[in-house]
């Protein structure tokens, strides 16, 4: 890429030679905004790594004596950075990104879900009053194992095993706003437990989880 400025070639945000910042593709990859490979698994340690030096670099305040079309281009920065930022730290808003090439959720292509799955969450949501916390057991060995599953789909992908199945991640980010929802509608226990890629888990806090794909929102 050459800079509209100095007319020199320029390989990031910047201008090493004028120190113009440069226009931002609307159509750039959120993985490439950060400099990221394109994988499910990421290091979220690198994300924000990432995030932090593009920031520093192109923070409006930086650019605030520069001329309009420069403040404009800082300030679209920023916000692309923040954006991808949000989508790879989040392994559900990072899986439905690679699927679908969609930053948020949408009401169209939520991903099917057989009926026997669906039967068992509604079976458990009319079994709640009676047996809360045998249903939270159930939901949750529901999730993990969506969860699980994802995991595998992105794991072959990655491994040059298999083309990534889209309709698949699409159906299994379906099912988890099933269970997410079927939780919230429990009495308050513990908070449910967060998807690490690569198996790990910890506590997640329920009004914390940025995808959608849960309490009820759609795909």
């Amino acid at each position: 890429m050459i800079c509209w400025k100095c007319h020199e070639p320029v390989g990031g945000p910047v201008c090493v030679g004028c120190g113009a910042v440069q226009p931002l593709r609307a159509d750039r990859d959120l993985f490439a905004v950060l400099g990221l490979p394109r994988r499910f698994h990421l290091d979220l340690d690198a994300v924000d790594a990432a995030w932090r030096e593009l920031s520093r670099r192109v923070h409006p305040d930086r650019f605030a004596g520069r001329p309009a079309v420069e403040r404009r281009m800082a300030l679209q920065w920023t916000a692309r950075i923040n954006e991808a930022r949000r989508v790879l730290r989040d392994p559900a808003a990072r899986a439905l990104y690679l699927a679908t090439g969609r930053e948020r959720p949408g009401e169209s292509n939520q991903g099917a879900v057989d009926p026997e799955f669906l039967e068992e969450i509604f079976e458990l949501q009319a079994a709640a009053p009676a047996d809360p916390e045998g249903v939270r057991a159930r939901v949750e060995a529901l999730r993990a194992a969506a969860w699980e599953e994802l995991d595998g789909i992105f794991a072959r992908w990655e491994a040059g095993e298999a083309p990534l199945d889209a309709e698949a991640v699409a159906s299994l980010l379906a099912r988890l706003r099933y269970t997410d929802h079927a939780l919230a509608l429990l009495p308050a226990g513990e908070d449910p437990v967060e998807f690490l890629p690569g198996g790990g888990t910890q506590g997640l806090d329920p009004g914390a989880h940025a995808l959608g794909v849960g309490r009820g929102g759609g795909l």
